[in-house]
């Protein structure tokens, strides 16, 4: 059931949870805030993750945040987390409230794990670039033979890496040659292989069996979301270490800002352009504006950082938001003007984590 517009008045446009550090948390190490979200070591190996409302394009956080957005990303993921535990643990303990949750203190490999079903986003770009429909192309490691149209189906799911952190952090042999400051460098499963210390891994073999599972993940989720009218053209999944060695997914799951959710009503082929149109419930209409502005490019950082979007974009950012989380979970997102800051300290006040 699609959100009522009405309902997303101003006020409540502006009633979002803002990436910050809150003092008031009991911690035993100072926070770590990322471009969403702010992570509190409370001990016990355990850690408090607030999820903000922070909206993060091109590498740079928005001045303006997405009503609701933390909350409806955590729903999202605590769902898949939960639908396939059965396939692989998670670090997820429990949902504390709006925002918030408490997990397992993992350590991370250092590997964002890329799984393509459609070609689209980068890998398109890479492909046509390279006369890809002509000659094919390899992209990560894996053949793509000529002939796919833009957000065609692939043969099938390809495993697309990336290392997570910049070049500068892997002093590895393949990436002597690159700029140092490139952050999310492409990866193939043989250089992760050959560097797997580098990336955080204990063994060797443990990205056979991380590879392994994830293209389980990926269609049982895949499943799921085409019975509720989506495809998932692509996401990417993280992955930790338990002090005794056991793998488990971490991070997020399958949400809209990991994720490409397409409709499957709208996908087909369209000849005049030659390439499959797509209706897209995720952050990519987010990327699309930023991009018409001309704000994406690494010059223009300073200004994107500055950019006031428009009510207009972020209303309807609130709404597909709002929408696919209702179309996955089966849970509406709540519209309040209850400022969230002071629902997520009451929720963090009531669990015991404040001084």
């Amino acid at each position: 059931m699609s959100i009522d517009e009405s309902l997303i008045t101003s006020e409540v446009l502006e009633n979002t949870l803002k990436r910050e550090v809150f003092p008031e948390v009991k911690v035993i190490s100072p926070p770590k805030m990322g471009k969403v979200r702010t992570v509190y070591n409370v001990g016990n190996e355990k850690l408090v993750l607030v999820s903000s409302d922070n909206l993060s394009t091109h590498d740079v956080v928005h001045k303006r945040r997405v009503y609701g957005k933390g909350d409806n990303l955590n729903a999202i993921s605590s769902y898949y987390f939960d639908i396939t535990r059965s396939i692989i643990p998670n670090h997820l303990i429990k949902t504390l409230g709006p925002n918030t949750w408490l997990t397992h203190k993992l350590s991370p490999v250092l590997v964002e794990m890329v799984f393509r079903k459609y070609l689209t986003g980068s890998a398109w770009d890479d492909y046509f670039k390279a006369d890809g429909p002509n000659k094919g192309m390899e992209f990560c490691g894996v053949w793509l033979r000529p002939g796919y149209r833009k957000n065609e189906i692939l043969d099938e799911v390809i495993f697309t890496p990336t290392a997570k952190g910049q070049v500068k952090d892997f002093p590895i042999p393949e990436f002597v040659e690159l700029n140092p400051n490139k952050d999310d460098p492409k990866l193939t499963l043989e250089i992760i292989r050959k560097n797997y210390k580098a990336f955080g891994l204990k063994y060797p073999v443990d990205i056979n069996f991380l590879r392994e599972t994830a293209f389980i993940l990926y269609n049982t989720i895949h499943t799921d979301l085409q019975t509720k009218g989506h495809l998932l053209a692509d996401t990417k999944w993280e992955f930790g270490y338990t002090p005794d060695e056991e793998i488990v997914l971490i991070d997020e799951c399958v949400t809209p800002d990991s994720s490409r959710f397409w409709s499957v009503a709208d996908y087909q082929f369209n000849p005049e352009k030659n390439e499959f149109t797509i209706v897209q419930a995720d952050k990519q209409p987010f990327r699309d504006y930023i991009e018409k502005l001309g704000l994406h490019t690494l010059d223009k950082k300073t200004e994107l950082a500055e950019h006031w979007m428009i009510d207009n974009v972020l209303k309807a950012g609130v709404i597909r938001y709002g929408d696919i989380r209702e179309t996955i979970t089966g849970t509406p997102m709540e519209i309040t003007t209850k400022p969230r800051k002071q629902e997520v300290l009451e929720t963090l006040a009531s669990a015991g984590f404040l001084r």
